[in-house]
């Protein structure tokens, strides 16, 4: 019977040939790609059951082979070389910078807050006190290695002495008898006679008030003391690379400090608190917080496990399967990170979660395969049975597998290297996890079938161990051969209810509307969230929330804003003796003066005081034109620096020799490199774009000194926000494109792959402006999520719009053609898809508690694209495909119907179903081809 209430059937002839003479073709091809799938998949499950113990033997082998890659393992564990781009000017000139001047200092500050003033005589002894137990007695143990102060500060290359601390007590020269005494002002005069260069004293206080009339400082609420420590990083096996020897001098600071000197058995005043800050403390508790999370990775996997046994047990009385699907998904994981590691991607945290994405894609699989095998519960061969359910589950895991691939893959391209190296272990994953699916899962699955079949009780899916023997008395007999008992109500609740709720959405202008109202709401918050979502990335997110250097955290946010970021202007290898070039570091400071980002009175030029030093002392080496003679250059810079040893140079400017790099040894040759110092305003790294605006500004008002470039360390990540979006739109750009691509060849529909990219857009922008709302930035992180989205999209999605093309209506007793495809797709797939994100969300679920910066965002992300995957690709696609579905295969499934899709499954009308031999059991459909295009069927288009 013709489906005549929908304008777009006919029934057939001429007229229907000249509307569809397009679409007959795309049928056609779309029919062929179809049946030589299966036909393939037929094969491949032909040779399984066939050889199941063989098959399941080559698997375990061949990722007993691929974990030979264990032996070449390696972790990249730097931040930086994980989240920032590689090819950056950034990391260039950060290379150069190591290579020529060596590794900048470690960095610690301790926090000394009161409640009244820092400054009074009692609070600034114990700041000394403290100061003194840092420098004399505290200790560490690396190994048999004692570690102090001495053998960790930063030294002075001529003299070997300890430069490393700056504080307000550097104008009392960390006396106690000048302290007792104050008679020192501290104002900037009195400091500058103590250190002529660097920043101002007001930098080491907080809430300055001065007296009455004058420049002193009479009252502060804050101050810190500064600890620069040695940096000779090493490659550290399990560690990365580090200087382990100051990580743990640093760590017992911080520790020691928070255990005794922060407590009145320290005689500490009333009023004070301190709070230490150091680069080892906080590394410990970013390797601490990641440690833990790992755990909830194991907790999320076994919510997993039993989620998808109790699915297996109410749908086919099979249980132990979900572990055999799990166990699949290992085997992948294995055999991906084996690989990769053989091939030399290294490992790294980001890494650590894709576990969890190749659990909800292969149980996605296996809910995917089972619920074929359910539909052939008529088939009473358990070895035709197991070939006809890969054959026509095949095609829909093959669709999603290889889009899923492609997506990954042009991830790989990106400039981050994060997300390019996961992108190469999700490839590989994917493609382990589809092969062992439809492999070793399907043997287990068989094998678990035949002792079922024989009544046959075991402790694992093969069949092998703890089986008893006894009857099953929900066994049928069928012809006088045994066949396994019929599918549970899982299918019939689950399915009816998808169906029922479908038939209302895509029926009637209600329905769609209800959806598109939904829908429109989504997207809208979504482009406003989008508009509103900000680039940003800090190492100290990695920190967990309840560590204790949080509260440090907040007391140099308070008192501090944030700390001020050092950086440089570096010249290379040129020649310093020259006029020009001198007159170009005279210009450097003056360009540095008038830009907003740099702080004021803290720029430290080496040449600046080398000059005026040579003005005060050899006057007559001070040409016309403002330079020192070229003769003498050299000379005088050596004595300046301290690298003479016949004339000692000023004490005062012996730090300069950090910002001179000799091509000899010991201050020897020609200068290869300088530095002139200065600091960033902490507020520069209080958001991505405002990072990147700070770094151009700087590299612009520098740019007219060709031999010249600006650099700080913070700007290897800032340099990522600079093409962060570039990457994100470029990535979803190629991710979709390949996605469209593929999906229409492998379906052969153009229609089916132009809707599916629509579903992937409203997913990805819905995620881009839920991100704001859940406060997750845009940074190398949440990219991931951004690029694992159209995968898991195109999972929820095109199982429906593949299913939606594998069946045809007969008759119109509910509503268009078009109307009970989408239905009974939804019906048909929807329960796989609805477990399988389910499952995934089960898996994310214990992360909710993480601690650590990277698995609670992929819990935050994860959650929005589940929700948003399952809604665009279950509730709003089959109303798109309602309106605009093409039409199906030409070897489509038909659909007898009476009064609904499953009306005899669940006793609401009457129908013919059961009467017709090749009827499936459980959903009442046919594996009968429609009859050839062009009108010879009644249920044609």
């Amino acid at each position: 019977m013709t489906d005549t209430t929908d304008p777009r059937m006919s029934t057939g002839g001429e007229e229907e040939d000249k509307r569809c003479g397009k679409d007959i073709s795309m049928e056609t091809i779309s029919g062929w790609v179809h049946s030589r799938m299966e036909t393939f998949f037929g094969g491949v499950a032909s040779k399984v059951v066939n050889y199941p113990f063989s098959t399941i033997g080559l698997t375990l082998i061949f990722t007993v082979g691929f974990l030979q890659g264990a032996w070449v393992y390696d972790e990249e564990l730097s931040s930086d070389k994980q989240f920032a781009p590689q090819d950056s000017d950034a990391v260039t000139d950060g290379d150069w910078v190591v290579a020529t001047f060596g590794n900048e200092a470690r960095r610690g500050e301790v926090y000394f807050v009161s409640t009244e003033n820092v400054l009074t005589t009692e609070n600034l002894l114990f700041m000394n006190k403290y100061n003194t137990w840092v420098t004399t007695e505290l200790y560490a143990m690396y190994g048999d290695q004692k570690v102090t102060w001495a053998t960790q500060c930063d030294k002075q290359p001529t003299t070997g002495v300890c430069k490393g601390i700056s504080s307000v007590l550097s104008l009392y020269d960390y006396n106690n008898t000048l302290i007792n005494d104050q008679q020192i002002p501290v104002n900037s005069l009195t400091w500058r006679q103590k250190q002529p260069s660097g920043p101002d004293v007001t930098y080491y206080l907080s809430g300055v008030e001065y007296f009455p009339g004058t420049t002193n400082i009479r009252l502060a609420t804050a101050a810190r003391i500064v600890y620069n420590t040695r940096n000779e990083e090493r490659e550290v096996t399990g560690e990365g690379l580090l200087d382990p020897e100051s990580e743990k001098f640093e760590i017992a600071l911080s520790e020691q400090t928070r255990d005794f000197w922060d407590t009145s058995a320290s005689g500490m005043p009333l009023n004070l608190r301190v709070f230490p800050n150091t680069v080892g403390d906080v590394s410990k508790a970013k390797s601490e917080a990641l440690r833990g999370d790992v755990m909830s990775l194991g907790i999320g996997y076994m919510l997993t496990v039993l989620y998808t046994c109790f699915v297996l047990h109410w749908k086919i009385k099979q249980p132990l399967l979900g572990l055999a699907s799990v166990l699949s998904v290992g085997l992948s994981t294995g055999s991906s990170y084996g690989l990769c590691w053989l091939m030399g991607i290294k490992f790294n945290q980001v890494v650590q979660v894709l576990v969890l994405i190749l659990l909800g894609i292969g149980v996605d699989d296996t809910f995917v395969i089972m619920d074929s095998w359910a539909d052939e519960s008529g088939i009473p061969n358990l070895k035709d049975r197991m070939v006809s359910a890969l054959r026509h589950a095949g095609p829909a895991i093959t669709v999603t597998s290889v889009t899923d691939l492609v997506a990954f893959l042009s991830g790989s391209s990106t400039s981050l290297p994060a997300l390019r190296d996961f992108c190469f272990y999700a490839a590989c994953g994917i493609t382990f996890d589809f092969v062992y699916q439809c492999t070793f899962f399907v043997a287990l699955a068989y094998l678990s079938s035949k002792r079922q079949e024989t009544h046959r009780c075991c402790c694992c899916p093969v069949g092998g161990c703890c089986c008893c023997s006894g009857d099953n008395g929900d066994d049928a007999e069928v012809g006088g051969t045994k066949t396994l008992p019929p599918a549970s109500e899982e299918n019939g609740v689950l399915t009816r209810g998808l169906f029922t709720i479908t038939r209302f959405l895509v029926g009637g202008l209600c329905g769609r509307l209800i959806v598109i109202l939904i829908s429109v709401f989504f997207i809208t918050i979504g482009i406003w969230g989008s508009i509103n979502v900000k680039m940003d990335f800090d190492n100290e997110w990695f920190v967990p929330s309840d560590a204790d250097v949080q509260d440090t955290f907040d007391i140099r946010d308070e008192y501090f804003t944030r700390s001020d970021i050092p950086a440089s202007v570096y010249f290379g290898r040129v020649e310093y003796h020259t006029l020009a070039v001198q007159l170009e570091l005279n210009k450097s400071v003056e360009l540095l003066q008038t830009n907003p980002w740099v702080v004021s009175g803290s720029i430290n030029s080496w040449y600046v005081d080398f000059h005026g030093w040579v003005l005060e002392n050899y006057p007559t080496e001070i040409l016309n034109g403002g330079g020192v003679r070229d003769t003498s250059f050299y000379i005088l810079l050596r004595e300046f620096t301290g690298w003479d040893a016949t004339r000692p140079g000023p004490a005062e400017f012996e730090s300069h020799q950090n910002n001179i790099a000799w091509e000899g040894s010991n201050g020897t040759g020609v200068v290869k490199g300088a530095s002139i110092d200065f600091l960033i305003s902490g507020t520069a790294s209080e958001e991505g774009q405002t990072s990147v605006d700070c770094m151009d500004s700087l590299r612009d008002s520098i740019a007219p000194l060709s031999p010249a470039f600006v650099w700080s360390d913070p700007f290897v990540f800032w340099s990522s926000y600079a093409v962060m979006m570039d990457e994100v739109t470029r990535n979803v750009s190629i991710a979709a494109a390949c996605v469209f691509v593929l999906v229409s060849l492998l379906v052969a529909n153009i229609t089916i792959g132009f809707i599916v990219v629509i579903i992937i857009g409203c997913v990805d922008v819905c995620m881009l402006g839920f991100m704001d709302h859940f406060g997750v930035a845009v940074n190398s992180v949440s990219v991931i999520c951004i690029v694992v989205a159209i995968g898991l999209a195109v999972d929820y999605s095109v199982h429906i719009g593949h299913a939606y093309l594998t069946v045809t209506a007969l008759n119109n007793s509910y509503g268009t053609s078009y109307q009970q495809r989408a239905a009974f797709a939804v019906a048909k797939m929807g329960p796989a898809v609805l477990n399988g994100a389910f499952s995934t969300f089960l898996a994310i679920l214990p992360l909710s508690m993480a601690k650590s910066y990277v698995f609670s965002v992929f819990f935050r992300m994860f959650t929005i694209i589940i929700f948003f995957g399952v809604w665009f690709g279950v509730f709003v696609l089959p109303v798109l495909l309602s309106i605009w579905g093409p039409a199906p295969f030409s070897v489509a499934t038909e659909i007898p119907l009476n009064k609904n899709p499953f009306a005899s499954e669940y006793g609401d009308g009457e129908s013919d179903v059961h009467d017709h031999p090749d009827h499936d059991t459980e959903l009442g459909d046919v594996r009968k081809p429609v009859a050839t295009i062009g009108g010879q069927h009644p249920g044609q288009f």
